[in-house]
């Protein structure tokens, strides 16, 4: 095996542990609020408030049917509010309610707390470094 392609296998796995462990410690830092997956797409919707449907699925990456399931919960926990379209039914919108925002922003505390520390260890100079390598090689993203 060649030296690049070593490389490139270590990072895959060392990316994937990451992963792994941070939605694994997540899952217990968040076990009083929501799940992980339901912060997220309460966090999609913390800047513009009211989205559709289908822009949430696309600014997560993910599929309609995904966002009305997840959003369903959220809508019974009463961080959302689900509206149709009056003159076009097929359109749905989510709205954040101030207890999602309130949410969010203590979730958003949580979060950083535990990347502050896990990140502990790493100067300022590293952390540019690792942030330049990581938007060079993130996939082509789709502006909505």
């Amino acid at each position: 095996m060649d030296n690049r392609k070593g490389l490139i296998l270590e990072f895959t796995r060392s990316f994937r542990y990451l992963l792994r462990t941070v939605r694994q410690d997540f899952a217990i830092e968040f076990e009083e609020y929501i799940p992980y997956n339901e912060f997220t797409l309460l966090r999609v919707l913390e800047d513009d408030l009211t989205l559709r449907v289908s822009d949430v699925a696309r600014r997560l990456n993910s599929t309609s049917s995904y966002v009305t399931l997840t959003s369903e919960k959220l809508v019974q926990k009463g961080y959302l509010i689900r509206e149709r379209n009056d003159r076009d039914r097929r359109t749905v919108y989510l709205t954040v309610t101030e207890e999602g925002l309130t949410l969010v922003k203590k979730m958003d505390e949580i979060v950083y707390s535990y990347f502050n520390k896990t990140f502990g260890d790493i100067s300022n100079e590293e952390m540019t470094l690792v942030i330049d390598i990581l938007q060079k090689i993130k996939p082509n993203e789709k502006e909505v």
